[in-house]
């Protein structure tokens, strides 16, 4: 016996009685909230700008039906739903315009505002009715004796007739007394699915935000690295080298002079040529860096020339043929660059090729960057090996580099980049030639 009325002891049976009472207030609030501001802003849309406006206040609007019913739910159902991901802010009047008109957490917030009238109405009507049957007919004993009762319109019930009466009447109200918590339940769980379904957030929207958010910094963090990559390209080209040739200069004519002098100590002269020396090979390897850093040629001309120029100092012959319709972004262009620049070294250092072909198209949104040779093969993409950092490379910028080389040749390394970012990565697969 005590179980079965356990129910009507417990706080979360009277906070979602309170639940489904509040249900029909705020159903109504939230139904004339929505229904005046869709009406007001698609009748307005028509003849004025400002239809768009409110238009976009009323989702506005959603957003927050959706904290305060979020709020409730938490405060009178026990439950902690996950708010969804905050809305993007775009620079601009019209993105943001936009950002709020397409905002699908704020329309299904509208959507729950419409639903919670009719459901606030069934919630409402059945909580009462049923508390209202079980108070009345397990108190009706205590009162019913004072009040007439009749059975239809015409037929007072009186006598023994009307004890009778009354214990049936208690029997029912305690029925009801003992399904009301039950009754409650249900409908509080129908309250729980409606707010989760329609104002929590979705796994997939917010792991699509976070996903385009990170693809932002990432974007934003490859730009700066590749501005400091210049930066410091610049300084050294501009400063240092232009430093150790002048030195270079300096010692060269110190040389010339000491050289001349009849009197001049060879100790002296040899000290001053080694300087010479050491000051030519500085300047070489210096260039050699800036080159490496990035090569001004492809700052200034772009892919096409640059790739030319590596090929002018291979000592193996190599055929380029790039054809772009424009000049990609420059972290894509920097990329395919070093591909090919690694590419063409390792060939010259290990294939033994005796022609090298670099091939370079767009397909779509992807830039397609091939290098072939026909040495004797064996490369692979090796931990910590210049391939493995291309590799790195260019998956920062959601590209990828494949390479195909089998013993005895021939082998192609193949970088596949995308020139848009947010494409949808990987394309199709394609084989390597």
């Amino acid at each position: 016996m005590k179980r079965i009325f356990a129910p009507l002891t417990r706080a979360r049976t009277w906070s979602e009685t309170l639940h489904l009472l509040l249900d029909l207030p705020f159903g109504i609030a939230w139904f004339t909230i929505v229904i005046v501001g869709l009406s007001v802003g698609v009748g307005l849309v028509v003849v004025a700008l400002v239809g768009l406006v409110i238009l976009a206040g009323t989702v506005f609007a959603g957003r927050l039906i959706g904290i305060v019913e979020r709020a409730r739910a938490h405060a009178l159902l026990g439950i902690t739903v996950e708010p969804p991901p905050a809305r993007l802010q775009p620079e601009g009047n019209w993105p943001r315009m936009r950002g709020f008109l397409t905002d699908q957490p704020g329309w299904k917030a509208l959507g729950y505002g419409v639903i919670m009238l009719p459901v606030g109405i069934l919630n409402f009507t059945v909580a009462v009715t049923m508390w209202a049957l079980a108070l009345g007919g397990t108190t009706y004993p205590l009162w019913g004796w004072a009040v007439p009762a009749t059975f239809g319109e015409n037929h007072p019930i009186r006598g023994w007739a009307k004890g009778g009466y009354i214990s049936a009447s208690f029997v029912v109200g305690v029925l009801v007394l003992i399904a009301a918590p039950h009754v409650v339940r249900g409908l509080a769980a129908m309250d729980r699915g409606l707010i989760n379904g329609l104002l929590g957030g979705s796994p997939t929207a917010e792991l699509r935000q976070r996903v385009e958010s990170l693809t932002v910094s990432r974007d934003a963090s490859v730009d700066i690295a590749e501005a400091e990559r210049r930066r410091i390209e610049r300084d050294l080209h501009d400063g240092v080298q232009a430093q150790l040739v002048t030195l270079a200069m300096d010692l060269g004519m110190a040389r010339q002079k000491l050289a001349s002098g009849a009197d001049a100590d060879p100790a002296v002269l040899a000290l001053v040529e080694r300087a010479h020396d050491d000051s030519k090979r500085a300047v070489s390897d210096l260039r050699n860096l800036v080159r490496g850093i990035h090569p001004a040629v492809l700052t200034d001309r772009g892919l096409d020339a640059a790739v030319s120029a590596l090929a002018a100092r291979s000592p193996i012959p190599v055929e380029v043929n790039i054809s772009l319709p424009s000049r990609p972004p420059a972290t894509v262009e920097s990329a395919a660059y070093f591909v090919i620049a690694e590419a063409l070294t390792n060939a010259a250092k290990h294939s033994g090729a005796s022609l090298v072909h670099i091939d370079g198209r767009v397909t779509g949104e992807v830039l397609r960057v091939e290098v072939r040779d026909d040495g004797c093969g064996g490369a692979n993409v090796e931990h910590g090996g210049g391939l493995s950092g291309l590799a790195s490379r260019l998956a920062a910028i959601e590209g990828r580099l494949r390479v195909a080389s089998p013993v005895g040749g021939p082998t192609t390394v193949l970088a596949e980049l995308p020139l848009v970012a947010g494409t949808i990565w990987p394309p199709p697969e394609s084989p390597v030639p």
